[in-house]
C-alpha cells in the first residue's frame, strides 16, 4: 500500500510539474506576442493586437511566473525569465517608460514650441458664455501652447447647444491668429487646429471611415516649413456595459466567449487601424519626417501596429521625455494611454505628460515641448 500511494504520488508530483512548464512556456508565448505585436500587420492577424490591447495583465501574468521560480530557487527558468523580459524592453519603455528630469540648456540658437493635443469630447458638451467660459476653452487659453490640435471638437449651430465657431474665434482669436476646423468626414469627428503659427496648406487625408480621419497642415514657423498631422483613428466604439460583458465572462471562466467577444468587437477597428496609419505613414514619408508633428487619438496603446507605423521615422515625445503609464483614457474599465505626439528628427523632445487633473473630457490632454534648434549653415 505504501508502494502504491508512493507511486501516485510521484505521478501526480510529475504532473503537477509539467503543468507547470506547460503554464509558463504558454504564458511567456502569448506575453512575448503581445510584446511584439506592433510588428505583426493587423490585416493578416488580429490576435496578436488584442493581446498587444491586454499586455499590461499580460505583464502581471509573466511577473507571477517568474517570481514563482525565484521563489523555488529554479535559476536555469528565472534566468529564462530574464531574457524574455529583455526580449521585451521595447515594449516595457513604450508603455512605462522612465526618464531623468532633463534640464535642456540650448547649445544651438532654435525655437520652443509648445504642442497640446485633445480630444475634447464636443468640449465636454458644456456652452460657453463671456461670463462664464466653456471649461475646455479656458484650459487650451492657459496652456498658452504654440500648437493645439483638437479631436472630436464639435462645434454647435447655435450658442445654446454648445460652443460655437464663433465663440471660439472670440476667445482664442488674439492667441490663436491661425484657425482651420473641418470635419474628419462629411459628418465626422471635427478636427481643430489652433496655431500662433500662418497655415499655409490644409488637406484632409482620404481616409474611408463612417466618423474618423485625419487632416494635415502646413505651417510657416518663422523662415521654416513644417507639417502637422492631427488625426482622429477609427474608434471601437466602446461602451460601458461591453466592458461590464468582458469582466463577467473572465469571472465566469469562458475564455473561448471572451474570445469570440473581443475579436468581435476589435478585430474590425484593428483592420481599419492599419490601413489608416499607413496612408498617413506613407504622406509623413513623402513630405520628408524630419520636420513632422504628428498629434492626436490614435484610439491605440503604445504598443499597437499603428502608433509603431506611424512612428516609424519619428520620435514619440512621451516615451523619450515622459514617466509613468501617462493613461489619457481612463473610462470605465478601459485604462490606457490611446494619445501622442509624435515629432521628426529636426526637433528635440524636452518634456512631455498627460495632465491627468484635467477632467473636462473623457480623454486627458496631452503635452509637449519641443526644440526646433535653426538649421546649420
Amino acid at each position: 500500500m505504501k508502494l502504491f500511494l508512493l507511486k501516485t504520488w510521484r505521478i501526480i508530483r510529475g504532473s503537477l510539474r509539467w503543468t507547470l512548464y506547460l503554464v509558463t512556456a504558454l504564458v511567456a508565448c502569448l506575453y512575448l506576442l503581445g510584446a511584439h505585436s506592433p510588428y505583426i500587420r493587423p490585416t493578416l492577424t488580429t490576435i496578436p493586437a488584442l493581446l498587444g490591447l491586454t499586455f499590461p495583465i499580460l505583464f502581471v501574468l509573466q511577473l507571477t511566473v517568474s517570481l514563482y521560480w525565484f521563489v523555488r530557487g529554479r535559476w536555469r527558468m528565472v534566468g529564462l525569465m530574464a531574457i524574455i523580459f529583455a526580449l521585451s524592453w521595447s515594449a516595457l519603455s513604450a508603455y512605462l517608460p522612465i526618464n531623468r528630469k532633463w534640464e535642456h540648456e540650448p547649445t544651438e540658437a532654435g525655437k520652443q514650441i509648445k504642442v497640446l493635443s485633445y480630444n475634447t469630447s464636443a468640449f465636454g458638451f458644456k456652452r460657453h458664455s463671456p461670463s462664464s467660459p466653456n471649461p475646455i476653452l479656458q484650459y487650451i487659453k492657459s496652456t498658452d501652447a504654440d500648437i493645439v490640435c483638437l479631436q472630436e471638437s464639435m462645434l454647435a449651430d447655435k450658442a445654446e447647444y454648445g460652443v460655437t465657431f464663433k465663440q471660439l474665434k472670440a476667445y482664442l482669436g488674439e492667441q490663436y491668429p491661425h484657425i482651420d476646423q473641418r470635419n474628419a468626414q462629411k459628418h465626422g469627428s471635427t478636427l481643430i487646429l489652433l496655431s500662433k503659427y500662418p497655415i499655409k496648406e490644409v488637406h484632409r487625408f482620404p481616409i474611408k471611415s463612417h466618423a474618423n480621419g485625419a487632416v494635415w497642415y502646413k505651417l510657416q514657423v518663422d523662415d521654416r516649413e513644417i507639417m502637422v498631422v492631427n488625426l482622429h483613428l477609427e474608434s471601437f466604439r466602446l461602451r460601458k456595459k461591453d466592458g461590464e460583458g468582458y469582466v463577467q465572462l473572465v469571472r465566469e471562466r469562458q475564455a473561448l466567449r471572451l474570445k469570440e467577444a473581443l475579436n468581435a468587437k476589435f478585430a474590425p477597428t484593428f483592420r481599419a487601424h492599419n490601413v489608416q496609419a499607413d496612408m498617413i505613414a506613407r504622406q509623413i514619408e513623402d513630405y520628408g519626417s524630419e520636420r513632422v508633428i504628428v498629434c492626436g487619438d490614435f484610439n491605440d496603446t503604445p504598443i499597437s501596429y499603428a502608433r509603431r507605423r506611424i512612428a516609424h521615422s519619428l520620435q514619440d515625445a512621451y516615451i523619450e521625455r515622459g514617466n509613468g503609464f501617462g493613461f489619457s483614457y481612463t473610462t470605465w474599465f478601459f485604462v490606457v494611454r490611446i494619445d501622442h505626439i509624435l515629432c521628426g528628427g529636426a526637433f528635440v523632445p524636452e518634456s512631455s505628460y498627460v495632465d491627468d487633473a484635467a477632467t473636462m473630457s473623457d480623454h486627458h490632454p496631452i503635452h509637449a515641448t519641443l526644440w526646433l534648434p535653426n538649421p546649420k549653415q
